[in-house]
């Protein structure tokens, strides 16, 4: 079953030129104007967050009542997307993307989509802003490894996971209770 897509429905893409000399580069990672002109409405940020993890790390997939802005500016992770919206064109669907240091874009992923990554660099640092204030309870996962979803992870033999994250439940599962 082929589940994976290029494009999930309401994931935005933000890629600004970087600029490089012999000192190093500079970047524009995005602008909130472009943000709210792509959604045609204001995206306010209420909690940034930053995370560093080891080569192989594979955190998610997290599914939250909130939107997400991402950016890694160290290292380089495959970025999985899993579609969880009952009502989307893609549900069930799951989008891979590299990012990080050969493709430095920002991405942005509605609310109700499973977010997770695997590092595939030495260590990677992982940024994003989010719309609404983490809560306990409100946020809840899907199994990285579901037979159903297929994805095609780059693994470099077993992940490292959060005991937290070993426990979610299939996404079939998931969508049973959910919604």
């Amino acid at each position: 079953m082929q589940n994976q897509v290029d494009k999930l429905e309401g994931v935005l893409v933000f890629n600004r030129a970087a600029f490089s000399d012999e000192r190093g580069f500079f970047k524009e990672v995005l602008r909130l104007s472009e943000v709210r002109r792509a959604l045609g409405e204001e995206f306010i940020v209420k909690q940034v967050n930053h995370s560093r993890s080891l080569k192989n790390t594979l955190r998610g997939i997290h599914v939250a009542p909130w939107n997400k802005l991402i950016y890694i500016p160290h290292g380089r992770v495959q970025s999985v997307i899993v579609d969880c919206r009952k009502d989307s064109s893609t549900f069930g669907k799951y989008q891979s993307t590299i990012l990080g240091e050969e493709n430095k874009s920002a991405m942005f992923i509605p609310k109700g989509l499973g977010n997770s990554y695997l590092v595939l660099s030495e260590d990677a640092d992982y940024v994003y802003l989010t719309d609404e204030e983490w809560a306990p309870g409100r946020e809840k996962g899907v199994i990285w490894n579901d037979t159903d979803l297929g994805i095609a992870w780059q693994l470099e033999g077993e992940p490292l996971l959060s005991e937290k994250d070993k426990e979610n439940p299939t996404f079939s599962e998931f969508t049973s209770i959910s919604q």
